[in-house]
């Protein structure tokens, strides 16, 4: 792909959703593929108007030959660009792009496919459904959060669509990935009750390998301050001396704390460890 300035105008009507213009850089035979900024920063025009919601635009670029699977933006691609949106119109943007022939797979930009981009958000459980349903795989591991069950668990009021990768398309509950390791370490830090429970009652292990930057969930809940989640965790067998992770284990994390030290979680993990009374946790004070 290369940078011109044919390609400039084409990128600007198509973000502005100037359909004669396009037309009449159509005839031109302009590169409709072509990548717009430095590195191609910006994307395609196609990429500009499925993330701006310009559905006659997406239609009328595909129309006239532009590539589904063009690369190039933050977000990788035209479909991962749209599925990070909400509205009806970036599902039926969606849509179309796959009915042209968009890879529900691809992999690349900061969410890593269009599956995750989709389901960091609850109202695009449309748009995930209908992503699995053209064989997007909630296995693969890309992008920031790793796959996308950890996508979703990073999402409050996200739990319909945790129970849909789940129980109806083989998610696995202990794939461990990206930033924080597990959808439990997920939903533990950004201190999601709910979906902690439901990701525990669909067999999330929190005693997991250590992963991702906290280590374990349990580490992760006690470095937030978020008390009922680190006492449901312990109720399901979490051990509080596993070693690993920022912290190093569960009671030094809740002493360093998230805004400030936490000491009387601190002593509540201490009251839980069975090396209570040795090394640095007898130093609580």
């Amino acid at each position: 792909m290369t940078f011109s300035s044919n390609a400039s105008l084409l990128y600007d009507a198509a973000s502005k959703n100037r359909l004669d213009e396009i037309e009449e850089l159509v005839t031109t035979g302009i590169d409709l593929n072509a990548s717009t900024g430095n590195d191609g920063d910006e994307g395609t025009a196609l990429y500009t108007a499925s993330s701006k919601g310009h559905l006659e635009t997406v239609k009328l670029l595909l129309s006239h030959g532009a590539d589904p699977n063009a690369r190039g933006g933050r977000f990788g691609n035209a479909l991962q660009v749209a599925s990070i949106h909400n509205t009806p119109t970036h599902t039926e943007i969606a849509k179309v792009l796959i009915s042209q022939g968009a890879d529900v797979n691809a992999q690349g930009g900061s969410f890593g496919n269009a599956l995750q981009a989709a389901a960091t958000t609850p109202t695009n459980k449309e748009l995930v459904r209908i992503l699995l349903e053209h064989g997007a795989d909630p296995n693969t591991s890309h992008g920031m959060f790793g796959h996308a069950l950890q996508a979703a668990a990073d999402g409050e009021g996200n739990d319909n669509i945790i129970e849909l990768l789940i129980d109806h398309y083989g998610a696995d509950v202990n794939l461990i990935g990206g930033t924080y390791g597990t959808a439990l370490q997920v939903a533990s830090e950004a201190g999601f009750e709910s979906t902690v429970l439901l990701l525990l009652s669909r067999g999330a292990d929190p005693n997991a390998p250590v992963a991702g930057f906290h280590g374990t969930a349990l580490q992760a809940a006690a470095y937030r301050g978020f008390r009922r989640i680190v006492e449901i965790l312990l109720e399901h067998g979490a051990d509080v001396d596993t070693q690993g992770g920022a912290s190093g284990n569960a009671i030094q994390a809740a002493m360093e704390g998230y805004d400030e030290p936490n000491l009387e979680l601190a002593r509540f993990l201490q009251s839980k460890s069975k090396s209570a009374g040795k090394g640095e946790a007898s130093s609580i004070s």
